[in-house]
């Protein structure tokens, strides 16, 4: 595994107390698996996880079916405002 690309990255989400963590992805040796800790988030998460997410430097859609790039997209500067990604490991 790389390592500058993180092997865990934190999903937060903006709640009345602050940003909280909702969910987790993890890198293994088998691919992204996904912790959900917050229900409400649940489908937003499993979304980033199903659908991909935009790796903006390659202009593409990554998948977790490539680890490296997925991960590096999670944490990808972006213009949130009630969520963010951070990384964790």
């Amino acid at each position: 595994m790389t390592s500058s690309v993180p092997d865990k990255v934190g999903f937060y989400a903006l709640q009345a107390d602050g940003m909280r963590k909702v969910a987790v992805y993890d890198r293994t040796g088998d691919g992204v698996t996904l912790t959900v800790l917050d229900d409400r988030w649940e489908r937003m998460a499993r979304g980033y996880l199903t659908d991909g997410i935009l790796l903006q430097r390659l202009g593409a859609m990554v998948t977790p079916d490539h680890p490296d790039l997925f991960m590096e997209a999670l944490l990808e500067p972006r213009n949130m405002t009630y969520y963010d990604f951070r990384p964790e490991s």
